[in-house]
């Protein structure tokens, strides 16, 4: 089947029909021009469509993994800070695909799986698609698959460094932790008793006798692990390479038998996990404020604008980050319209041609008289050295010295 093949334009104006839809505070000036929109969807539908011939079933295509790929790239080269954690991210979806996944306590209980490392503040540095058995090449280290994806992840942080990386239970294990030691990057995590290595704690119901806040840790010398089995609500057990039960602190908890807040002690590594591991939870919340809504059946589009969001949120946190000693910076709402205006108006004709015969009825003069202002586009659009010209008008109007264009 030939196609014709898309502009660079065409494939910029796409995207934005689907980074306007998350939009709904927008200015009057702010339109969508394409002329073949619908050829335009028409060609690329088939050319997705023509992928899955060639490609497996529970893998992105290889049309889109360039693309993947770039966006990895570009998400490396943001230097990492100290504090870091890695968790899982789900891409709503619910239509076929073997990559579709279901779990009961995320918000989106149906969609596809996304493994991400990111800083504590929530700029994500490298992500892995989940896939299945052959999500990523198997190690011969023992780690499993779970082991295996966050030392894959783990490739972004400098090693001897003092870098701290946060993970859940459904990653941690015993031998996660030596190899990451080994590695010379400080690892601490919650971690399911059945993978401490065989460190033997207190039965449960001694620990409930003793009341809220009793905890027990013991250290490994031979390989410098630290366990910890700490008695809140429900048991925690903990796992370190570099954090310790103490110094510890006291927290006010909420007691349901008194209804009241009680002190209840609380190790140093509690704390220390705490402190950073929400950061995959604030990039999906700042993803969710204005996502892309789209209601397509294939995967494969999900993903992409999945990816594009958070090219957006790491973006603003950027944006964020170096503008600091500015007092008040753009919303995320702004700055995802500027990027909308710069991708449909950068670098092109601003002038409005009007399309058809002019019309014999002069319009009404209004009734009283105002000073008109444009709204300033943004500075994509300004600085782009394009099309800099007056618009003709056939009304009159003042010159004011203090008006800047």
């Amino acid at each position: 089947m030939c196609h014709k093949r898309l502009t660079d334009d065409e494939i910029a104006n796409f995207l934005l029909v689907g980074d306007l839809s998350d939009i709904e505070e927008l200015d009057e000036g702010y339109e969508v021009n394409i002329d073949n929109l619908d050829e335009v969807l028409e060609l690329m539908t088939e050319e997705i469509e023509d992928i899955q011939e060639i490609q497996p079933p529970n893998n992105p295509p290889s049309r889109f993994r360039p693309f993947i790929e770039a966006v990895r790239n570009n998400f490396k080269k943001i230097k990492i800070e100290e504090y870091s954690a890695i968790d899982e991210i789900i891409i709503p979806f619910k239509g076929r695909s073997k990559l579709k996944q279901y779990n009961k306590n995320k918000p989106h209980k149906w969609g596809i799986k996304m493994f991400a490392i990111a800083s504590k503040s929530g700029i994500v540095h490298d992500f892995e698609i989940y896939v299945g058995k052959g999500t990523i090449q198997e190690s011969h280290m023992g780690l499993g698959l779970s082991g295996d994806i966050v030392m894959r992840l783990l490739d972004c942080v400098l090693k001897f460094e003092n870098h701290n990386v946060a993970f859940d239970n459904w990653f941690d294990s015993y031998a996660l932790q030596c190899r990451s030691n080994f590695a010379g990057i400080q690892c601490i995590g919650t971690v399911r008793a059945n993978r401490t290595g065989n460190c033997k704690f207190t039965s449960d119901g001694n620990m409930k006798v003793k009341g809220r806040g009793t905890y027990e840790y013991k250290v490994d010398t031979t390989n410098n692990i630290f366990g910890c089995k700490w008695f809140d609500n429900k048991f925690v057990h903990m796992l370190s390479n570099y954090m310790g039960a103490e110094p510890t602190d006291i927290v006010q908890r909420w007691s349901i038998s008194s209804k009241k807040y009680v002190p209840v002690v609380r190790p140093a590594c509690i704390k220390e996990y705490n402190y950073f591991m929400g950061a995959i939870d604030l990039h999906d919340m700042l993803v969710e404020l204005y996502r892309t809504e789209n209601k397509v059946k294939r995967y494969y589009l999900r993903i992409v604008h999945h990816l594009l969001d958070m090219c957006a949120v790491n973006a603003w946190l950027l944006y964020r980050l170096h503008c600091k000693q500015i007092v008040k910076y753009k919303s995320m709402l702004q700055f995802k319209s500027d990027i909308a205006e710069g991708l449909l108006r950068a670098g092109k004709d601003k002038l409005k041609k009007q399309k058809g015969r002019p019309s014999l009825r002069t319009p009404t003069p209004p009734t009283k008289r105002r000073r008109l202002f444009a709204a300033r586009p943004s500075e994509d659009v300004r600085f782009d050295n394009v099309d800099h010209w007056p618009n003709p008008t056939d009304e009159r109007q003042r010159l004011f010295n203090d008006v800047q264009v």
